[in-house]
């Protein structure tokens, strides 16, 4: 990760969120609560647009941003842009990366799995026909 670099502060929330390998949906719904599902993630979505103006970005909404995914990323970016070098990580933190990581992969995993099955199944059907 040290030798990652980012455009804007957009392209380091985004890289956030892929990096958990959760989906903007999943973080649309805890950024806004209460709003229906697809309302949310449009909002997310233009909230994390460079070109959008009408949705914007506060500092609860980076903050609930950051606690969904993680902080790395962001500050990694605001280091590189006021010239500080990049912190180090508590290990508790580096211990719920790991956790949080491996369960993006596990999600990953499943939804490859699911596809495999669907492939299997369609294989079979055209080969039974």
């Amino acid at each position: 990760m040290p030798g990652r670099s980012y455009e804007d502060a957009y392209d380091a929330l985004n890289q956030s969120i892929a990096a958990t390998g959760r989906s903007r949906k999943e973080i649309a719904i805890r950024v806004y609560p209460g709003r229906p599902l697809n309302t949310a993630q449009s909002l997310l979505t233009r909230a994390l647009s460079p070109e959008n103006t009408d949705v914007h970005l506060s500092q609860e909404i980076i903050e609930t941003i950051l606690d969904a995914t993680r902080a790395d990323d962001y500050i990694f970016y605001l280091c590189e842009k006021y010239g500080f070098e990049r912190p180090g990580k508590k290990p508790a933190a580096l211990e719920s990366d790991i956790r949080l990581g491996l369960q993006g992969m596990q999600r990953q995993m499943s939804e490859l799995m699911k596809k495999v099955e669907k492939l299997e199944r369609e294989k079979g059907k055209s080969q039974a026909e």
